[in-house]
């Protein structure tokens, strides 16, 4: 029988056996996932929490877009996406978070966090040889992109990448902003293979993907992910309208994904728990 750890500073390893104690903060850090890809071939990773019914966003009264339960959301996970966060040379995005941004619907800033209790994380970055803050890229079809909300990021290299046909006016003006497009894909649409080839050309061997999921089926569609960081709340949500963490057309053939690791976390979200998994591709 595994005895819990009462201390809120640690979880407990499932997998791979033994099982043991761990601290909570590190976990993610110590997976050094800036030194995981190669010249030209750059290591793709996402992460999502998602409820046991599958729920990782839902629509709420008063909202234009879906944002991520707050039945779910937890300070503990939060630490382990920003953990993810401090090692990626840049993160994907979507247009929509700016339009969420702009709206007050968005969940936070972009990581890294400023906050105190991530200074572990930035003071990590800059010992590693890392920017102080991630690059960006943003993955929008439609360039509706509102430039009041790309401000709080115009320390960082801001890359928008759409499609061949998108709208030429709206990327100008994104340009003469002082943002970089990229057309990598047919129509409006972005093909994710020419968009991490395009990131690999610029430099960037580390890619955290933190959009949801039709960003996430672009990336799968490609097959350029190769590793996934799902937390599972232990939480039943129910209701019509929600998102999952993929849409769109079947995978063909289905991707598969192996679990390297797996974390029991008894202390979040309330009354329920959270579990911690990593997959990586199957190849």
């Amino acid at each position: 029988m595994i005895e819990h750890d009462t201390r809120q500073n640690t979880v407990t390893r499932l997998h791979p056996a033994p099982h043991k104690q761990v601290r909570l903060e590190g976990l993610y850090l110590d997976h050094q996932l800036h030194l995981q890809g190669q010249a030209g071939l750059p290591y793709v990773y996402s992460n999502f929490i998602t409820s046991l019914d599958g729920r990782i966003a839902v629509g709420e009264s008063g909202h234009t877009t879906h944002s991520v339960p707050a039945a779910i959301t937890n300070p503990r996970d939060w630490r382990l996406y920003q953990e993810l966060a401090g090692q990626s040379q840049i993160l994907i995005t979507s247009g929509r978070f700016y339009r969420q941004s702009r709206a007050g619907e968005a969940q936070d800033v972009l990581p890294v966090g400023a906050q105190p209790a991530f200074a572990d994380i930035r003071r990590w970055r800059v010992e590693q040889g890392l920017q102080p803050q991630p690059d960006i890229a943003i993955i929008s079809g439609s360039l509706d992109i509102p430039l009041v909300a790309l401000q709080p990021y115009r320390n960082r290299r801001l890359i928008v990448v759409t499609g061949t046909d998108a709208d030429e006016g709206k990327a100008k003006a994104l340009q003469e902003n002082g943002v970089e497009v990229v057309r990598a894909g047919p129509g409006r649409t972005v093909d994710g293979g020419r968009l991490v080839q395009h990131l690999a050309a610029c430099g960037y061997s580390s890619i955290y993907a933190i959009a949801g999921p039709a960003v996430f089926s672009t990336l799968l569609q490609s097959r350029v992910v190769d590793r996934l960081y799902l937390t599972f709340a232990c939480t039943l949500l129910s209701g019509h309208v929600y998102d999952t963490l993929t849409r769109g057309e079947p995978l063909v053939p289905p991707q598969g994904m192996h679990m390297v690791s797996l974390y029991h976390d008894a202390h979040a979200p309330p009354g329920a728990g959270q579990l911690f998994a990593m997959f990586a591709s199957a190849g």
